[in-house]
């Protein structure tokens, strides 16, 4: 089994990205994807540069900060102060329309393209809201632009984007989150499970080391210093040798 360890929000803050890079030079992640419009994304830029073997992608966001095109072409995107909403406005009211979503996500792909210094890998989108169709029909359409891989959420979705020609893992696994799920015992029972499996798996993480900025901004901040020292704890490492599973990123698709 080859097993894809992704980072979500690189560039979120200093203490983010620090803390991705520290998880993949230190630990099992191997790939990451980068937020363009974020507090610390030239920062992320910068450490991508210098760290080659990380595999960076684009985190595709439409619920947080502001947009990178002109707010009156994505004003389905955004709400009167020009900000994209908050997940849950998002959700709730269902506004994205399909081609505006299409042109920002074009914008944050050229964007982590030029500060990382070579073509994202991959893509997935902040909160995961491309289960909404209109956000997924963006996502699919970059996708198939760029000749990136994509994340999807489940079977139905992973096969509507294979049948348009496009790489994703074979599973996608999200358990790796919050309290109670992410310390050591945690991470070494979902390891053994995901063991006997076949195929190429992505596994999403949040490390970080916890600064202000993510403090103050997140409602998920304490746990991502969790998520750290466990994906860089030595007996991880080693149940992966152990159980044969090859630590992939999204060359493997």
């Amino acid at each position: 089994m080859k097993l894809i360890v992704n980072a979500d929000d690189f560039g979120y803050t200093p203490g983010v990205t620090s803390g991705i890079v520290r998880a993949h030079q230190k630990g099992i992640v191997s790939a990451t994807t980068m937020m363009a419009n974020a507090p610390d994304t030239e920062g992320a830029g910068r450490a991508a540069r210098a760290t080659r073997s990380l595999d960076v992608g684009a985190h595709l966001v439409a619920t947080y900060g502001k947009p990178l095109s002109p707010t009156d072409k994505v004003r389905s995107l955004v709400g009167e102060d020009g900000r994209f909403p908050r997940v849950s406005d998002l959700l709730r009211t269902g506004r994205p329309k399909a081609d505006e979503a299409l042109l920002e996500y074009r914008a944050q792909y050229r964007r982590v393209r030029e500060l990382i210094g070579r073509e994202p890998t991959h893509l997935d989108t902040h909160h995961w809201v491309h289960d909404m169709p209109a956000l997924e029909e963006a996502l699919l359409a970059l996708a198939k632009e760029t000749g990136a891989a994509a994340r999807t959420h489940d079977g139905r979705q992973r096969a509507r984007f294979r049948d348009a020609g496009v790489r994703t893992p074979d599973r996608f696994v999200r358990e790796f989150q919050h309290t109670g799920a992410i310390h050591l015992d945690a991470l070494l029972d979902l390891l053994e499970r995901l063991a006997e499996e076949g195929g190429v798996i992505e596994l999403m993480c949040h490390p970080a080391d916890p600064d202000a900025a993510l403090l103050k901004g997140s409602t998920y901040a304490e746990d991502r210093g969790i998520e750290l020292d466990t994906l860089t704890h030595p007996r991880v490492r080693a149940a992966v040798d152990r159980l044969g599973i090859e630590l992939a990123n999204y060359s493997a698709l």
